[in-house]
């Protein structure tokens, strides 16, 4: 648990936002110093938490390290600290030699406790990739992303990609594929009951469900992916460079590790399975809409007969 107080660490940038004048921002939409405040503390706990990461830093000093934390999610939130420079990423965090994959997993915390503190989809989807615009200033040898930030791609609940970024995403590799036979599978995954337990049916609960997938799919989905919430209960991954054979194994990687997480219910937590239909193209099934269709259709064959991971 993070027991130094945060408070007097933040103290700076109180000051700096009280005296700010700048147009609103993420930052005051959600309630300014208190709202940083308790996503540093939920942030960092879940930092100091995982060994892979907390390595990196074992002699950072641990309040230094807090206000780093702070400040870097004041600046995500759209209102950096006065003493913030992100240029100064760079001499900070490449001699600690991060690893691409542990800066998803800081993402990904990231992710999970906007989710967990109800943040809205577009306001979380904006908070990563500004985070993710300093990828190359924490990772060693990463290009700068020329990624754009479209709002109207985005899930309104979970930030996710929704049915628009789906089918641009789909064309695009399609094309990929008829030009230069690049494979390409697609995955459509919803959740199934486990057991005896049932899903919950009320909209809430609906709600909840989905954004507690959001974060457990997240983690397991590779970034050169699009992962994308299609309408309630429903998600699709498009799987790129991916074949028919490979697609299966992600299936299951994914399927594994989604049915291994606890989800907090009302009444207590519950395991939720999950059912997946898998599709690749092919030269019958070449286009977004082709392969879409095909993919819905292993997803209704999927839960049958004890199989819950099924290929068109």
């Amino acid at each position: 648990m993070l027991t130094i107080d945060i408070i007097p660490i933040l103290s700076a940038l109180f000051y700096w936002v009280r005296m700010s004048q700048s147009l609103p921002t993420l930052f005051d939409k959600y309630g300014g110093v208190p709202v940083v405040r308790k996503l540093v503390r939920r942030f960092h706990e879940r930092f100091a938490a995982s060994p892979a990461l907390r390595r990196y830093f074992e002699n950072v000093d641990t309040e230094k390290f807090i206000q780093h934390h702070a400040e870097l999610i004041a600046y995500t939130l759209g209102r950096p600290a006065a003493s913030f420079d992100p240029h100064k990423m760079a001499q900070q965090h490449h001699p600690h030699d991060i690893s691409a994959s542990s800066f998803e997993q800081v993402i990904n915390i990231l992710r999970q406790v906007l989710l967990d503190t109800n943040f809205e989809g577009k306001d979380i989807a904006q908070i990563i990739h500004r985070l993710d615009q300093q990828r190359h200033r924490i990772v060693r040898d990463v290009q700068p992303l020329n990624d754009i930030y479209q709002p109207e791609h985005v899930d309104a609940l979970t930030g996710l990609g929704n049915q628009d970024a789906l089918m641009a995403a789909l064309s695009e590799e399609c094309v990929h594929y008829q030009k230069e036979q690049r494979p390409l599978s697609l995955a459509i995954l919803r959740p199934a009951p486990y057991g005896r337990e049932e899903l919950p049916t009320d909209h809430a609960g609906i709600q909840l469900l989905d954004r507690h997938l959001t974060g457990a799919l997240s983690r397991t989905a590779r970034r050169a992916d699009t992962l994308c919430r299609r309408s309630d209960g429903l998600f699709a991954l498009v799987l790129r460079a991916t074949d028919a054979g490979k697609a299966i194994q992600a299936a299951r990687r994914i399927y594994a590790a989604v049915t291994r997480e606890l989800f907090a219910t009302a009444t207590g937590k519950q395991h939720i399975d999950l059912a997946i239909g898998l599709a690749s193209c092919s030269d019958a099934a070449s286009s977004a809409e082709l392969l879409l269709l095909a993919a819905e259709r292993a997803l209704g064959r999927a839960g049958q007969a004890g199989q819950m991971i099924v290929a068109a």
